[in-house]
Formats: structure tokens, C-alpha cells, sequence
């Protein structure tokens, strides 16, 4: 099996390999993999399920009061919810990326 496939066969806590803080892999496996880390995913969990509920309310009130729960109202809560959680785990990917570039940068000798 190749090296791609032995690190996404063995499950999300099992994704974030060191050779990919090293450099290895590509930018977007890596963002992947820091996306779906473990501790991502609570984070952006927990966010969507303070904030979803939230902007629910605000975008959805009217129909809330009346009352008519249709598929559609289902469909937009939703994508109302995968908002926050989106946000949250792109920004926890990121400062993951951001912090394995400032770390590469100071253990990479100077010429």
C-alpha cells in the first residue's frame, strides 16, 4: 500500500504523521490532515453548537414561530450549522500549518 494510503487508512487520530510537520505530503493533504485531527473537529463541534443555534434563531425566527417545519427549514438549519463548524475548522487547520511553517523555520539551519 503506498505511504498515502497507510496514513489515511489507519483512522482521523491517526492522520497527522511527523514526516508531514517536516514537510512531507502536499499542502492540501496536510491542511486536510490538520482538518480532521481530532481536536479540530471538537473544537469546530463545539463551536457550530454554540453559534448554529444562535444564528438559527436569528435567520430562521419567523418561521420557527410559525411553527412550519418543512424540509427546507431542515436543509438551511443545516447549512446554518456547517457554517461556524467550516469557519472553525479552517481557522484551527490554518494556525495548526502556521505554527509547523514558524517551527520548520527554527530548526532549518541557515546557509
Amino acid at each position: 500500500m503506498s505511504r498515502w494510503g497507510t496514513r489515511f487508512a489507519q483512522g482521523p487520530a491517526a492522520r497527522y504523521t511527523p514526516d508531514m510537520a517536516e514537510g512531507g505530503g502536499s499542502a492540501m493533504r496536510r491542511f486536510l490532515s490538520h482538518w480532521f485531527r481530532r481536536e479540530t473537529v471538537r473544537r469546530a463541534l463545539a463551536a457550530a453548537c454554540v453559534v448554529g443555534p444562535v444564528l438559527t434563531v436569528i435567520n430562521q425566527y419567523d418561521v420557527l414561530l410559525g411553527l412550519d417545519f418543512s424540509a427546507r427549514l431542515w436543509v438551511k438549519v443545516g447549512l446554518t450549522f456547517l457554517v461556524p463548524y467550516s469557519v472553525s475548522s479552517y481557522s484551527s487547520a490554518r494556525a495548526f500549518m502556521d505554527r509547523e511553517a514558524a517551527v520548520s523555520a527554527r530548526t532549518t539551519p541557515r546557509a
